[in-house]
């Protein structure tokens, strides 16, 4: 009867390979998670009273276009 390893495939190393991968993944997810979490709360937070700023200063930009046109009339 043969002595096989569950995660022998035929390839030397691919037990390593495999090992190396769950290890990266194990890692790599937390780091991925955290970091969309991240992007998601600051692109909601930065949005808090941009709308308002941006109708200011659009009413400020055309009231100086209308004082510079009254100038050069």
């Amino acid at each position: 009867m043969p002595d096989v390893i569950a995660l022998q495939l035929g390839l030397p190393g691919t037990q390593e390979l495999i090992i190396v991968l769950l290890i990266f993944v194990l890692f790599a997810a937390p780091v991925v998670v955290a970091a969309a979490l991240a992007i998601g709360y600051f692109r909601r937070s930065s949005d808090d009273g941009t709308d308002e700023r941006i109708a200011e200063l659009e009413r400020e930009v055309d009231e100086l276009i209308r004082i510079i046109v009254a100038i050069y009339r």
